[in-house]
Formats: C-alpha cells, sequence, structure tokens
C-alpha cells in the first residue's frame, strides 16, 4: 500500500499519514484516547450498572402490569357475564310467573290478556308467547303476533329448547331492531304439555342497561366498551355505537372466544377498528349460551406507567449530563489545559523553536514531570541541532563546489551533443539528396526513352505525312511510349499519396498465381516460388497494378536478402479482426496478403526504420529507400495497413492487410459515358479554359475536329468577363489548377452567370485540389477528367453531356 510522508524540519521523515479509517481505528485503541475522554469512558461505565438496573426494572414494571391487565380484563368480562346472569334470571322469573297462571295452564280464553298484563309490568320484554307442541303461538301478549311471527326462526328454537336458555339474535315486524328471546319450556300435563315459554328482551333496552352498569360508582371501567353476543358471535348490545353494529359479526381474529370454554383475553383489531385488549366470558351453558366481551385500549391503561418511566429515564439522564458536565469542567482545568501547554512547546520545538520550554515544571505532579523531562529533551535536541548545523555548513559548501564542476560538464556535454545532432543532421540531409539524386536520375532515363520514342516518332511522321500507314504505326508508337510517361507519373503521384487508387474488384489468390511464373522467370533459379492461397477468398477493391508493382518490389527485395538462394513464399488468408484487436485497423474481415523470405532478415534497429522513405541497407547505387514506403502508401490509401516481422537469420514477412468486400466494383473518379457515333453536335459552343498553350492548342485542336465551335482563353478572369459580356456557351472545360481564379472557383461563378452550365474540370494529379472540386457543392453537370485526356476521351465526354442536357 502507497503511504504519504511528511517531513520535519530536520528532515527525519515523520509518521507516515494513514487514511481516515485507519485513524478512526486507530483512536479507538487505548493510546489514541484523550484523557478527558477517557475519564467520560470511566464515568459512563460506572453509570452502566445504573442504567441495567432501571431497564430490569421498567421491564419488570412493564410486564407486570401486562399480567395485570389480563386479569382486569377477564375480571371485567366476569363481572359483565354476572349481570347478563342476572337479566337472564329476571326473565325466568317472568316466565315462571306465567306458568302460574290458569289461563296459561289450560290456554284459557283470558290467556293473552293474562300475557299482555305480565308484559306492562315488565318494561324492556317486546313481547311474551306460549309456542304450542304442534309449533303455533297460542297465545301472545301482543295481539297479531301469531299471525305475523308464524313460522318465525325464534318459533321454531322455541319448539327445539330442553331447558331454559337464551336464544338467537332475532328481528320480527314489531320490533326490528332486533330482539333476544328466552325459552322455558312448560312440563305440565294438560293442554300445554310440549309447550314453551317464550319472553323477547328489546335488544335497545340491553343496551341502556349497558349504560347503567358503567354509572359512576360502577365497578367496570369507563374506558372500557361493553359487548354482548349470542352463540354465533352476532352481536346483540354494545354501550358505544349500539345502533352501528348491532346484529354484526365478531371479526374473524375474535372467532377463538365463541369456541372457548373458560373465559380469557385476546388482542385484536375490533369491529370499530381499533386494536384492544379483550377479556371474554365465552357462550358455554352457564352464560346462557351468550358472550360477555369488554374491551381495553392499552395505551391508555399504560400511560400511567409510561409517564412514570418517562420520568424515570429524564432524572436519570439529566443526572448523567450533570455527571458528564462536572467531569469535562475538572478534565479542562487539571488536564486539558496542562496537555495544550505541553503541545504548543512540542509545536514551537517542531517549528526549530528548541529555546521554548514548556510551563509548569513542579516535580509532585504527572504533568509536571513531563514538563521537565520535555525541557530537557529539548536542550539536548539544541545541542545536537547545533553540532549538525556547523557540519551542514561544510557539507554545504563541498556541495556548492561539486555542483559548480557538474554544471561545466554539463555543458560541455550540450555542446558536443548539439555538434553531433548538427552533424547527423547534415549527414541525413546528404543521404536525402543522394537518394532524390538516385530517384531523379533513375525517372530522367525512363523520361529520356520515353521522350526519344516521341520525338523519333514525330520526326519520322513530318518526313513520312503521305505515308498514311506509316503515320499510323507511327503515331501508335508515340501513344504507347506516352502511356509509358503516364505509367512513370502515375508511381511517383502513388508514392507521394497525390494519385487516387483505381479501385477493381481483384481475385487475391489469383493474382498471386499469374504473379508465381513472371517471379520465378524473373528472380532466378536459385529462389524457390510458394504460393498459399485457399479457394473461396473474398475479393478486395484495390489498384491492380499498384498492387502488382508493390507485390514485385517486395519480391525484388526478398531476392536482395537471399544472396545464396531461398525460398519466396507469396500467401494469403482471411482474417477477421475484432474491436479488441484493431491495432489500428476497422474491425472487420481483411484478405492478408503475405511475402515471406527465408533471408538474413533484419535486427531490431533496422525493423524500426524499415517503412521510411529513403531508409535502406543497400550498397550505394543499388536502392533508393522507397519500395517499402511505397507498400505501406498503397496499403493505408487501400483501407488497410502494412506489418513489417523480421529477426536476424530468421527471413523476414511483410503483410498487406486488405478490407474483403463482397460489393460490386467500383471507380474513385466519374468515368465519362461513351458517346454514340454522330452524336456530336457541331453546332455546340465549347468554351475552354488552361493556362498552358500546348495542351489548351492540343485540347483546342481535338474538339474543332470533333465538329464544336471552340474559344479559348489562357485564364479564368478573362473567362468570366467574356461570358459577362454575353459570350455564347454551352459547355464549359477548364483545367483544375490555374493561376488567379482556380477551375473550382471558375465553374461556381460560371453557373452563377450560366445555371446549369455544362463543365468539365481537367487536372494533372488528383490530391487535395482535386479532392476539394470533387466535394464541392456546384450546380449543373459537372464531370472530373485527369491528364492525359485522350481526344476521344475529352470528345466523348463533351457529346455525353451535352446530350444529357439536350434530353433533359
Amino acid at each position: 500500500m502507497r503511504q504519504a510522508f511528511t517531513v520535519t524540519d530536520q528532515g527525519v521523515p515523520a509518521r507516515p499519514a494513514v487514511r481516515r479509517p485507519l485513524l478512526r481505528r486507530w483512536c479507538l485503541r487505548r493510546g489514541g484516547v484523550r484523557l478527558s475522554t477517557r475519564l467520560l469512558l470511566i464515568i459512563a461505565t460506572s453509570l452502566l450498572p445504573i442504567l441495567a438496573m432501571q431497564v430490569a426494572i421498567a421491564w419488570s414494571q412493564w410486564a407486570d402490569r401486562k399480567a395485570q391487565l389480563n386479569d382486569l380484563a377477564i375480571q371485567q368480562a366476569q363481572l359483565l357475564a354476572g349481570n347478563l346472569d342476572g337479566i337472564a334470571q329476571g326473565a325466568r322469573i317472568l316466565l315462571g310467573a306465567a306458568t302460574e297462571s290458569p289461563e296459561v295452564r289450560l290456554l284459557a280464553p283470558g290467556c293473552d290478556r293474562h300475557l299482555a298484563d305480565l308484559r306492562r309490568h315488565a318494561p324492556g320484554y317486546a313481547f311474551i308467547a306460549l309456542v304450542d307442541a304442534a309449533g303455533r303461538i297460542a297465545c301472545a301478549s301482543e295481539p297479531g303476533l301469531a299471525a305475523q311471527e308464524a313460522g318465525a326462526a325464534w318459533v321454531t328454537a322455541a319448539r327445539a329448547a330442553q331447558r331454559f336458555v337464551a336464544g338467537r339474535h332475532t328481528r320480527t315486524a314489531a320490533t326490528p331492531a332486533g330482539v333476544l328471546p328466552f325459552y322455558l319450556p312448560l312440563e305440565a300435563a294438560g293442554p300445554v304439555s310440549g309447550s314453551t315459554l317464550v319472553a323477547a328482551i328489546e335488544l335497545g333496552w340491553l343496551e341502556q342497561a349497558l349504560h347503567r352498569m358503567k354509572r359512576a360508582g360502577s365497578p367496570f371501567l369507563a374506558n372500557g366498551v361493553l359487548t354482548l353476543a349470542d352463540a354465533e358471535g352476532i352481536i346483540l348490545a354494545r354501550d358505544i355505537r349500539h345502533d352501528e353494529f348491532v346484529g354484526r359479526s365478531f371479526p374473524p381474529a375474535a372467532a377463538p372466544l365463541l369456541g372457548a370454554e373458560a373465559p380469557g383475553t385476546l388482542r385484536l383489531r375490533s369491529i370499530d377498528g381499533a386494536t384492544r385488549l379483550i377479556g371474554y366470558a365465552p357462550p358455554v351453558a352457564e352464560n346462557h349460551r351468550i358472550a360477555a366481551v369488554v374491551g381495553f385500549e392499552e395505551k391508555e391503561l399504560l400511560r400511567d406507567i409510561e409517564r412514570a418511566l418517562l420520568q424515570g429515564v429524564l432524572i436519570l439522564g439529566s443526572g448523567s449530563l450533570l455527571a458528564f458536565g462536572l467531569t469535562l469542567l475538572i478534565a479542562r482545568r487539571f488536564i486539558t489545559d496542562p496537555t495544550k501547554a505541553l503541545l504548543a512547546a512540542a509545536r514551537r520545538w517542531r517549528s526549530g523553536d528548541l529555546a521554548a520550554r514548556a510551563p509548569g515544571a513542579d516535580a509532585h505532579a504527572e504533568f509536571g514531570q513531563l514538563a521537565a523531562a520535555f525541557n530537557g529533551m529539548a536542550s539536548a535536541l539544541q545541542q545536537r541541532e547545533d553540532e549538525l548545523r556547523h557540519h551542514a555548513q561544510v557539507l554545504e559548501h563541498r556541495v556548492a563546489e561539486r555542483t559548480r564542476a557538474l554544471r561545466q560538464a554539463n555543458a560541455r556535454l550540450e555542446a558536443e551533443m548539439q555538434e553531433r545532432r548538427n552533424t547527423e543532421a547534415q549527414l541525413l540531409q546528404a543521404q536525402k539528396l543522394q537518394a532524390v539524386g538516385q530517384l531523379a536520375g533513375g525517372i530522367a532515363h525512363d523520361f529520356n526513352n520515353v521522350l526519344q520514342a516521341v520525338l523519333g516518332g514525330v520526326a519520322l511522321i513530318s518526313r513520312r505525312a503521305g505515308d498514311p500507314a506509316a503515320v499510323a504505326r507511327l503515331t501508335g508508337m508515340v501513344e504507347e511510349a506516352a502511356r509509358r510517361g503516364e505509367s512513370i507519373t502515375r508511381r511517383l503521384l502513388a508514392f507521394s499519396r497525390r494519385e487516387e487508387l483505381r479501385a477493381d474488384r481483384l481475385d487475391v489468390g489469383a493474382l498471386l498465381t499469374g504473379l508465381r511464373e513472371v517471379l520465378a522467370a524473373t528472380l532466378g533459379v536459385r529462389i524457390r516460388v510458394e504460393v498459399e492461397a485457399p479457394a473461396g477468398l473474398p475479393p478486395v477493391l484495390a489498384d491492380r497494378g499498384q498492387l502488382e508493382t508493390v507485390l514485385v518490389n517486395l519480391a525484388t527485395n526478398a531476392r536482395d536478402a537471399m544472396e545464396e538462394g531461398g525460398r519466396l513464399t507469396l500467401a494469403a488468408r482471411l482474417v477477421t479482426i475484432g474491436p479488441e484487436e484493431a491495432n489500428g485497423l476497422h474491425p472487420g474481415d481483411y484478405v492478408r496478403v503475405m511475402v515471406a523470405d527465408t533471408g538474413t532478415g533484419m535486427d531490431a534497429a533496422t525493423l524500426a526504420r524499415a517503412g521510411e522513405p529513403f531508409f535502406t541497407t543497400k550498397p550505394a547505387g543499388k536502392g533508393t529507400g522507397l519500395g517499402l514506403a511505397m507498400a505501406r502508401s498503397f496499403a493505408e490509401g487501400s483501407g488497410g495497413r502494412m506489418t513489417i516481422e523480421s529477426e536476424p537469420g530468421q527471413g523476414t514477412r511483410i503483410c498487406l492487410w486488405l478490407p474483403a468486400t463482397a460489393a460490386e466494383p467500383g471507380l474513385v473518379a466519374p468515368q465519362p459515358r461513351r458517346a454514340e457515333p454522330g452524336s456530336a453536335v457541331p453546332s455546340a459552343r465549347v468554351l475552354l479554359v488552361d493556362d498552358e498553350p500546348a495542351v489548351r492548342e492540343v485540347l483546342a485542336a481535338q474538339l474543332r475536329d470533333a465538329g464544336y465551335s471552340v474559344t479559348d482563353l489562357a485564364d479564368g478572369g478573362m473567362a468570366l468577363a467574356r461570358l459577362e459580356q454575353g459570350l455564347g456557351c454551352d459547355l464549359l472545360v477548364s483545367d483544375l489548377a490555374m493561376e488567379g481564379i482556380d477551375g473550382v472557383t471558375l465553374i461556381r461563378e460560371a453557373h452563377r452567370l450560366r445555371p446549369g452550365l455544362p463543365a468539365i474540370l481537367v487536372t494533372g494529379y488528383a490530391g487535395d485540389a482535386a479532392a476539394l472540386a470533387v466535394g464541392q457543392s456546384v450546380e449543373g453537370s459537372f464531370t472530373l477528367l485527369r491528364k492525359p485526356v485522350t481526344g476521344a476521351q475529352l470528345t466523348d465526354q463533351v457529346a455525353a453531356l451535352l446530350g444529357a442536357r439536350g434530353s433533359a
């Protein structure tokens, strides 16, 4: 791990600076805690048992109160069940009084009136009725009850009753709010044998009874909710929101109390949405199958103990804060201030003021003893510093003398290095001039041959003008010589990257096979030429002539590296380049053409400069150092790259990476359309602009021979002036590079004056200016032709443009 160090004034490395998490962990160690913090930790540790006891007491009180609340809820439910039992016993007494009446026992005509009299003396009852063994209402306290309630559920339940018992929640026509029936079977013989007396208590009266149970001085808690329900969990009465919930079932969470056998408690969300502690007496036979439920909100019951606990926490917290505050005050007076004084003295010592002394050097106190020890250390350090300062002055004097000597030596070395760089630059310039001279000599030799053929042919034509056959033969010879000169200029422009590559769709395997025979005859019998190219290679887009020239040059270099003979391999294979291995190439498919030899190879220094122009290892007069530079220029111009691998004694492998394509062949520069015979328009007017008189004269003569009317001018300014004066013109032919107004500007201005005017731009090279011309946004017809232009090419293009304009 990399650490940052600080340096003291004495030059001694200080403690390494650590990251903040490491510093935080260091502060947790025993030696990294301040004294005042230690005192606070001691106080806090002393208070921990008190806090633990307080928490234990609070927890015990909380648990006790919880248990008390459970007992309280059960007691309240049992108390409610006892009051309910009193109501039930009142109903039983009422029904027992009815059985004592002869009218009821004998079903005499006064039975209805007798039951009505009993009901008037028993408020809270909706009706009293006698149901016979056949399930009919034999007599009732309310007139019309027999007709209204015939076949009602409470009538059927009355026939099934075997003893005194409470029924289920029931609604009648006269009491839509609902009633609670009580059933008493009659055991007497006679007309009422098998009959059952029914007394129905109004549920509204039950609600009032619950309210009366919670009156002042009642044993029921005021914040409790009293509820009565039948054995099916249907609410019969409630002292709070009775009308809203009567007749509704208990929530599902209360289902356990309906099946319980003994009183208990539940904590659940009540039917009104409030969470309560529920104490219940289940609907068993002892309770007449009626559930008595009392609900409490625990928060209200626990509020007093929570308040007491909060007061205890506040008192304990206040005492703790007071203890901490007093500890801080004492620590600041007796610990922090002496520590600050020692640290201030230590900072002055670190800044170099060793004469400073710590105050309070009392031998009876620990801080006084520390101050005395630190002062003694400062005195010893001051003495040592004086000694070191003396030695440093001596050393500084010696270093100054050595530095002066080193500067003088460095100045001499820089002068020698500059002189060497100048000499190397002069040598390099001389080598380049030598290479250029050799190149110029070779080019001059080739051009002299071309000029010899052209001049000789022209002289012969002038002497044999009357012999058409000889003139035709000599004209062909002159044209062939001119073609050779065109080939020489194309190679020179390709080397300088100023000639466009004429891209063709090439079968690399077939090209290498064709070159094998040529190279086998050229390189000699001591060198075996092999071709390794699998079938099915995709084609590449490249200039066939340039590719052949590059391969022949590479093969010639390989021959020179194999003076004793060897093997030359021409290989091609398909390689896919991915994004992670592009190495200067765009990801995709490439055909890698390799020229490998078994020659002497190159060392690392030679390999590093092998692709530089004019660099060669051949003897003077045997090479110009342009072969590999031209190969690299060709590969990069074709969208690929060139790589070289070589080791001394292991041969050389030069690879050309050319993009594979399946597209149809295309051309970089637009090619003129061939005009049909007789398609020239003799009356058409052509404006020809070229600053070379000889070229202008030849082009004008070729156009006039084709039947066109030609106006030839020497510069663009004159041409624009004639156009502004109203010169008749159907087509413009202009050279690209001219003094003043160039060809691109001339065409643009001519289109401004004559919109839609067809134009031909002629250039001797396709460099930056030509690329600019092709990319210009020029309105109207526009074509680029490269010199040398034959008469047929020029006239065909003129005819094509004029024909296209006429057809439009």
